[in-house]
């Protein structure tokens, strides 16, 4: 008896609310983007990746829906408010980070080595670029920009019936994700692609919250098994995710799985990890491009680094991935004491800071009605 509780106490957790599984979620979906984002960076400078090109189409299919949807669940009031409440609880946030981040990311380029730019190119030097990123946006940190616009339009449509925008949003990323709509931005495709997530979330979100809080281990198998038939299905014949309506099925699966698993995982001792990561996932996506490309700049330098062995794209993925949430945890702590690299600064002297990562959403308790950007 004596010990069985001791294999409990190691393998469970007797900490984890019913809403805790939010955390795993996003600390899951952060590890994916930066490995996502390694993949691409090493294939930047010739190494071979021993087949990560389909894993990318896969990994690409979670991590955004994910956090989008769990970023509209913590916007479930803006309808209520006024634009200037809006406006200062939410949408300078949002604008203040986007425009700064694009700044640092811009100087960082102009004088680090520029081993891919994250997907910029020459653009992540030009200053019309940088002067044109609300109108043209041209990094990874579409992501906020994003939020600032998803917030926006909820708040736009706060009087039309939930379906309008839900119809209409579900029309824009079934177009989009198959290419038949085509901005020529990716930043602009990307947001119409995973728009009808954010309104999901902020619409559904009780059920969203009852529905994983209701998981029963069969609903869970049956998901996860949906989800592996239809990624099988992508593997043999990767042109699917090009047939319209395809892409958001496999998205609404992988979602579903990915929840439905985050709640039983998160009670696993051994991984208490992934919620600790996902308790900063903003501070390690504003960062986090700027140590792969110092690192991989490293990498470059190996020689014969580019020749192609059956393991050694993967080994080194993984190997980065890990080193690079590590090091931007570690960052960001000291650069956290800095306040105005993550918070909106020109606030009166009695209003409380408001930290970062609650752009993506929290589970811990929220005053003033400020779900998702506040503690």
């Amino acid at each position: 008896m004596g010990t069985t509780k001791v294999r409990s106490s190691v393998l469970l957790r007797d900490d984890v609310g019913k809403r805790d599984w939010v955390d795993f979620v996003k600390g899951a979906a952060i590890i994916l983007i930066v490995a996502y984002h390694v993949a691409l960076f090493l294939t930047s400078i010739g190494m071979d990746a021993a087949g990560i090109g389909r894993a990318r189409l896969v990994l690409d299919l979670f991590p955004m829906p994910a956090f989008f949807l769990i970023s509209g669940m913590f916007q479930t009031r803006v309808g209520s408010w006024s634009f200037a409440d809006l406006w200062r609880r939410r949408l300078r946030q949002y604008l203040y980070l986007y425009v700064l981040w694009s700044i640092i990311r811009f100087v960082f380029y102009l004088v680090a080595p520029n081993v891919r730019s994250d997907g910029a190119g020459d653009s992540a030097q030009d200053p019309l670029a940088l002067l044109l990123i609300l109108v043209w946006p041209i990094s990874s940190y579409w992501f906020i920009y994003a939020l600032f616009l998803f917030t926006l339009v909820v708040w736009l449509f706060r009087k039309a019936p939930p379906a309008v925008l839900l119809i209409i949003s579900g029309v824009l990323s079934t177009l989009s994700a198959s290419g038949v709509l085509d901005t020529d931005n990716s930043g602009f495709n990307r947001m119409l692609e995973y728009l009808f997530f954010f309104v999901v979330g902020a619409y559904a979100h009780k059920r969203v919250y009852g529905a994983v809080e209701r998981m029963r281990p069969w609903k869970a198998v049956a998901v996860c098994v949906a989800f592996a038939v239809t990624i099988g299905a992508t593997f043999v014949v990767p042109g699917l995710l090009r047939v319209p309506g395809y892409e958001l099925i496999a998205q609404v699966l992988v979602v579903a799985a990915g929840f439905a698993l985050a709640s039983y995982l998160v009670r696993l001792a051994p991984l208490k990890w992934v919620s600790y990561v996902g308790q900063r996932t903003l501070n390690i996506y504003l960062v986090h491009i700027f140590i792969i490309s110092l690192l991989v700049a490293l990498v470059s330098l190996i020689p014969g680094i580019e020749r192609p062995l059956p393991d050694r794209g993967l080994s080194a993925i993984f190997l980065l991935t890990a080193v690079v949430v590590a090091l931007s945890i570690l960052l960001t702590r000291y650069l956290t004491r800095v306040s105005w690299l993550f918070v909106y600064p020109f606030r009166p002297r009695t209003a409380r800071a408001v930290p970062a990562d609650e752009a993506l959403g929290s589970t811990r308790p929220k005053t003033d009605g400020d779900e998702g950007i506040t503690r």
